[in-house]
This record gives C-alpha cells, sequence and structure tokens, in this order.
C-alpha cells in the first residue's frame, strides 16, 4: 500500500469519476422507470451501482482516502453532467465515499481480496442506509418494510460494489494497464 497519492493516481482517479459521472447519469433513466414500477426498491436495487467509484478508486490505487476522493469526484461529474439529483448528489457521495472507506479502513489497507471488498459492501450499507433512513423518509415505514429495503441495497451494494469491482479490477490487471502506472 502506497501512503500518498502520486500524479498517475490523481489521473486515474480522475478518470474513474468521469466515467462513473456518466453512468450515474446515465441510470437517471432507469431509475425513473423503475420507481415507477417498485417504488423504494428502484433506489435500492441500483444502490450497488451508484457507489462502485468509492470502491473501484481505492481498489486500484492502494491509498488511504481514495474510496472518499473517487466517489465525491464521481458525484461532481454526475453534478457537472447534469444529473437528476442536484448537488444533492454531492452530500450522498460524501456518505458512499465514508462507508466505503471505512471497510477499508477496518482491514488496515493490508487486505485487497474478498474479506475487505465484503466488509466494504457492509459498511457502505450501514452508513449509507442510516443516512437515508430519515432522508428519504424510510424511518416512517414499518419494520419488515425496512428490512426488505436494507437487503435489497445489501445485496445490490455487495454485486456492484464487490464483485463487479473485483471483476473490473482483475480485467484491467491482465490488460497489464496499472503494471506500466505502477
Amino acid at each position: 500500500m502506497k501512503k500518498k497519492f502520486r500524479l498517475q493516481d490523481v489521473i486515474l482517479l480522475a478518470i474513474v469519476a468521469i466515467v462513473f459521472g456518466a453512468i450515474f447519469v446515465g441510470t437517471d433513466y432507469l431509475y425513473n422507470f423503475l420507481a415507477v414500477a417498485i417504488g423504494p426498491f428502484s433506489n435500492e436495487a441500483l444502490f450497488g451501482l451508484w457507489i462502485m467509484a468509492g470502491p473501484l478508486s481505492i481498489y486500484l490505487v492502494r491509498v488511504p482516502g481514495a474510496a472518499i476522493i473517487g466517489e465525491v469526484l464521481g458525484a461532481a461529474a454526475e453534478v457537472i453532467f447534469g444529473g437528476t439529483f442536484g448537488a444533492s448528489a454531492l452530500i450522498s457521495g460524501i456518505v458512499q465515499g465514508i462507508g466505503s472507506e471505512l471497510g477499508f479502513t477496518v482491514w488496515g489497507y493490508k487486505n485487497w481480496g474478498w474479506p475487505v471488498l465484503t466488509t466494504s459492501a457492509i459498511t457502505t450499507t450501514v452508513v449509507s442506509f442510516g443516512y437515508e433512513l430519515f432522508r428519504l423518509g424510510y424511518v416512517h415505514y414499518h419494520l419488515p418494510m425496512i428490512l426488505a429495503l436494507f437487503s435489497v441495497r445489501l445485496i445490490s451494494v455487495f454485486f456492484f460494489g464487490a464483485v463487479c469491482v473485483r471483476a473490473i479490477f482483475k480485467m484491467i490487471s491482465r490488460s497489464q494497464v496499472l503494471r506500466q502506472v505502477q
């Protein structure tokens, strides 16, 4: 693990942010369709996609703080690209980035396998759901509904923030792009 960012790391984080900012804006249409079809579960089903910039950023550059920076920059790109959620995406990016970063912090930035990705998925889900419990009004639902929403979010965050992040990292590693940068 490195202790500080190099220019290559900053450039890589900017690329991740731009790509995910575009993906975040692109999913606005899908979100709007799903919101009509499945209500609040639309947010939970897509949530994992919206947190991918954080864990992918830290998994690629392996510097403490990269998950927060990657997620916030991704949210900033979403705002710049005209995303539906506007500036509130920045606050969500901070919360999601902190949640993701906590998972890596628990392992002391030393484990880069499934345990850290799983921990990051759990901490991201807990932190972000705790924040949105009040922001989205979930606190007014009955406990079974809250647990169902939480479960869908956890599955989504694990799939996108752990399984997909690991797969993307492996594809990038095989392409030797990271070896040239490091």
